[in-house]
């Protein structure tokens, strides 16, 4: 049953007319009235220093732990073929690239359209906050920028979760394709068991899970979360999206692998890979999944101990540099705030708390 229905809060609008997708139930202000604008410019300006800051710190993460590898990295790089880490380093930018363009296609299913490239470049800049310990950086970086970019609060976090439960998900998928040539090259390995996660994943993109979630967070957060609940079939679509990101990511990773030995399986490091991202996705607290990442390749790659350890570290070196290299370009438009963001339409009650 559909809850009552909630009548618009001038309060969750910006002086520029945006709607910020959220009520808290706060006194109605009076337009033209100067504390407002105080208001409006003082919450701008301590989001954008809790984003300097956060940035600040995820940039001395990642120069911290490319600093711990290099050493190994570097001498498993005396022997590496070339022409292999080039084709690793393209599929590390069309992986991440990828990503950001498939939180595009999510953030329209919620309302939200926005160009491709101004997406691209917030999950570049936001996405560097995953570098920092406690997980929910990434979320707050992208869910900040997209808002200052114009799309309502509640799409803008929400779409960010939603891409993220996606595209592990897709990983997941992934790595259970793949599962056979694992098992028949290296055997059963208890990191297998991260899959199990694949059936509740698909479960927690269902309307009624999603809108329950959402009542959860508004009784938590006591806000209205206005937002559209989408169809499952077109949660699931998206996933379907994410599925060319893990060829990109295995593939990457596969390249490194080989430039170091001729001995690398494709399917099977591929799966050792996908299912190394899921299951440092799922460590929540530890830093882009570092350390659990490589313990998951070295224990299914079927590779040796030190050729899976080096291809690991030389590919979570690659995958950094592209980070920050992504971070680097899209800065100047990450940064830009729209002023005409457009929107999809409101999402209406049964909408908002999910389709029966």
């Amino acid at each position: 049953m559909p809850d009552d229905h909630h009548e618009p809060d001038p309060s969750a609008t910006d002086p520029n007319g945006i709607d910020l997708g959220v009520s808290d139930g706060s006194v109605e202000p009076v337009p033209g009235e100067p504390a407002s604008e105080t208001t409006t410019r003082r919450a701008i300006g301590i989001t954008t220093v809790v984003g300097l800051l956060v940035g600040g710190a995820a940039m001395f993460y990642v120069v911290r732990r490319l600093a711990q590898d290099w050493p190994d990295a570097s001498d498993a790089l005396v022997d590496a073929e070339a022409a292999w880490l080039v084709l690793a380093a393209a599929g590390a930018v069309l992986a991440m690239v990828s990503i950001g363009w498939g939180w595009r296609h999510v953030l329209a299913l919620l309302g939200a359209p926005v160009p491709a490239g101004r997406v691209v470049a917030w999950y570049f800049v936001g996405e560097l906050g995953k570098y920092v310990p406690g997980g929910v950086w990434p979320v707050v970086g992208r869910g900040e920028l997209a808002r200052r970019g114009g799309v309502p609060r509640g799409r803008a976090y929400a779409s960010v979760a939603l891409s993220l439960a996606m595209v592990y998900l897709a990983a997941l998928f992934v790595a259970a394709g793949f599962l056979p040539f694992a098992v028949s090259d290296g055997g059963f390995s208890a990191w297998m068991l991260v899959l199990l996660a694949l059936p509740a994943g698909v479960v927690l993109l269902h309307p009624r899970v999603l809108g329950r979630l959402v009542r959860l967070v508004e009784k938590v957060g006591r806000r209205t979360v206005h937002l559209e609940i989408p169809q499952w079939s077109d949660s699931l679509v998206l996933v379907a999206r994410y599925v060319p990101t893990w060829f990109f990511v295995g593939t990457a990773t596969w390249a490194v692998a080989r430039s170091l030995t001729p001995d690398a399986s494709y399917p099977t490091v591929v799966f050792a890979t996908v299912l190394s991202w899921a299951a440092g996705f799922l460590a929540v607290p530890v830093p882009a999944g570092a350390g659990v990442r490589e313990a998951v390749l070295t224990a299914t790659s079927g590779l040796d101990g030190g050729v899976a350890a080096a291809a690991a570290i030389v590919a979570r070196i690659l995958f950094v540099l592209v980070d920050v290299a992504g971070a680097a370009v899209g800065a100047p438009l990450a940064g830009r705030s729209a002023r005409h963001a457009r929107e999809g339409p409101s999402a209406s009650p049964e909408q908002t708390h999910g389709r029966r």
